[in-house]
């Protein structure tokens, strides 16, 4: 197949690209000097990933003009483009909640941009090997853990996105729902994990932009074929 992914040299991005070499992928990413405000589709394109986002929820407090127009703008160009082409589109759990933040309104607007045959994957919290530094599974490893929240996270493997991916891959986008929660199920409480890991830090109040659970049901991703995960936190 000929695989279009986008954000193909970020974290989840580097997963799924490494994954699929037995096809031919093209690549769009800023790092390679190939970025989606200018993307363009070949004629003979099977499948497109489209993983390029901002994804940084305090950050889009900061900056919700940089991710309306990463999210919105340049992914309602793309859907355009590919409006014949079966895709994925990577959404978020904080849609559920998404007049929290810019973040989640962003991608609740995505959403409601894709066309038929563009399924969007609502993840909960990534993590594995090259997760951002602002993630709290990177900051347990590297150090910088200064507070313990009351939060409660569904922590989903980069591999089990993965085999989401290539399930999807296999089965195709056009007779399927518009959006997919994507995760573990499990739910694991912040301050019992920052704890587990020998961090003895304060208690913060919960920021107003961040949901209090996103504890996702991957029922209906259960129902359509999908085996479920493989790895648990």
């Amino acid at each position: 197949m000929k695989i279009v992914i986008t954000g193909s040299r970020g974290f989840i991005g580097t997963h799924v690209r490494n994954s699929l070499q037995e096809h031919n992928i093209v690549e769009w990413d800023i790092k390679i000097n190939k970025d989606i405000k200018n993307f363009n589709l070949d004629s003979d394109t099977n499948f497109v990933i489209h993983l390029s986002a901002l994804t940084n929820v305090r950050e889009s407090m900061k900056i919700p003009d940089e991710y309306w127009k990463q999210n919105v703008e340049y992914s309602k160009r793309i859907f355009d483009i590919c409006k014949d082409v079966s895709m994925l589109y990577a959404s978020t759990s904080c849609v559920n909640e998404w007049w929290r933040s810019p973040y989640g309104t962003t991608k609740k607007v995505m959403e409601e941009l894709a066309h038929n045959g563009h399924v969007g994957l609502r993840f909960t919290n990534v993590y594995g090997d090259g997760a951002p530094d602002f993630m709290l599974t990177s900051r347990l490893n590297n150090g910088n853990v200064k507070y313990k929240t009351n939060h409660i996270r569904d922590f989903v493997h980069v591999d089990d996105v993965v085999d989401v991916i290539k399930f999807f891959l296999k089965r195709g986008t056009f007779k399927c729902d518009k959006v997919y929660e994507v995760g573990s199920g499990v739910g694991t409480k912040v301050s019992d994990l920052i704890e587990k890991h020998g961090y003895d830090v304060p208690f913060k109040e919960s920021d107003k932009c961040e949901m209090m659970d996103n504890t996702t049901d991957i029922s209906k991703l259960l129902s359509l074929g999908w085996t479920g995960p493989k790895v648990f936190m």
